[in-house]
Parts: C-alpha cells; structure tokens; sequence
C-alpha cells in the first residue's frame, strides 16, 4: 500500500485581461501548480491526510468512468508546500501520467505494476 503525490492534469497559465484605451492587454498570472494525494486504499487517504493536516471537507471521492469520460481516483487536492511535507512523510512522487496509468489499470482490475 502507497500514498501517491502527482501534479494535477490541464494547469497552464491564466491570462488576465484588461483594457488600455481600445486596446486589450494580456498577462499571464503567476500561479503555483496544485498536487493531487492519492492512495491504493480510502483508508491509507485518509489516514496520510490526516498526518498531513487535511481535513475531510477537502476530499474528493472516486469516481466510476461514464462513456468517453476517463475515471477519477479518490483524491486530496494539495498545494505546493503540502506536496513536499507529503514526501517528507514517505509519499511517492510521480508523474501525472502514471497516475493515470495506474488509475486505468485499477478500473480494469488489473491492479498496479
């Protein structure tokens, strides 16, 4: 059993924009990426997020694929700064891409290489 850490998928810049006479100004916002927490088991989850400081309220329960839509991991949304107290306390970092992969293996039932 592993707690997992992996950056959240489709984050890129924001662009605000604003005017300057008749002319629109575009400027990227500076945003820090947001991670996701993951585990082989609910209970694992919940009991890492709580050694992290996570409440439930911030959980977000798993989700069964529907048609042309992928699944979606039981999952603690986390900043930055959580993401690296989460490796210090043993999670695993890896990359979106196998989390995805892992996630499909799981629903297929396969289980995780």
């Amino acid at each position: 059993m592993t707690v997992y850490v992996h950056k959240m998928e489709g984050q890129g810049r924001a662009f605000l924009g604003g005017f300057r006479g008749a002319m629109r100004i575009r400027q990227q916002a500076p945003t820090d990426p947001w991670f996701l927490l993951t585990a082989d088991t609910d209970h694992e989850l919940h009991a890492f997020a709580a050694r992290l400081g996570l409440t439930r309220i911030m959980f977000r329960p798993a989700k069964q694929a529907l048609p042309k839509q992928q699944p979606e991991a039981a999952r603690y949304p986390i900043t930055m700064g959580e993401r690296d107290r989460a490796i210090a306390l043993g999670a695993q970092l890896i990359t979106a891409r196998k989390a995805r992969e892992m996630l499909q293996q799981r629903a297929s039932g396969r289980g995780f290489t």
